[in-house]
């Protein structure tokens, strides 16, 4: 995978879309489409060495029939994707699946920190990261979901 598939748009926005409506082909109304986003997050294992591991958890995400996630995904939650040029960066994916189908809490929020860590996000980035998903976990939705 060249570098090219992980730049940002050269807009410098986020490459964020606003809704998860597709059209026929799997394209967004944005212009993302299903079959480019999954492959580059597939490519991204090996331009990144991301460890088996956390491979097999981000491919779990992403062949589950419990979730769509190119429908469901709503990206990193009050924060940006880092260097990924769309929403579907692999950690808040995972993290996504997650929380969408019954298994979010701590174990989840852990999960997160660790596939951060293996998309080459520094200790303290993955860190506060994981500190803000815990806290908004035990400040709201441990409570009102």
């Amino acid at each position: 995978m060249s570098a090219e598939l992980l730049k940002k748009p050269p807009c410098g926005c986020s490459g964020k879309r606003k809704t998860a409506q597709t059209a026929p082909g799997g394209a967004t109304g944005d212009g993302l489409n299903r079959a480019t986003e999954y492959h580059r997050i597939i490519e991204s294992f090996d331009v990144l060495s991301v460890p088996r591991d956390i491979q097999i958890l981000i491919r779990e995400a992403l062949d589950s029939t419990k979730w769509d996630w190119f429908k469901d995904c709503d990206g990193c939650t009050c924060v940006s994707e880092m260097y990924w040029p769309t929403i579907y960066f692999p950690p808040c994916l995972r993290h996504d699946f997650d929380w969408q189908t019954g298994h979010g809490g701590w174990k989840a929020n852990a999960r997160f920190y660790r596939i951060q860590k293996a998309y080459r996000m520094s200790t303290l980035q993955a860190g506060t990261r994981f500190i803000g998903v815990t806290a908004a976990w035990y400040a709201w939705f441990k409570w009102w979901r």
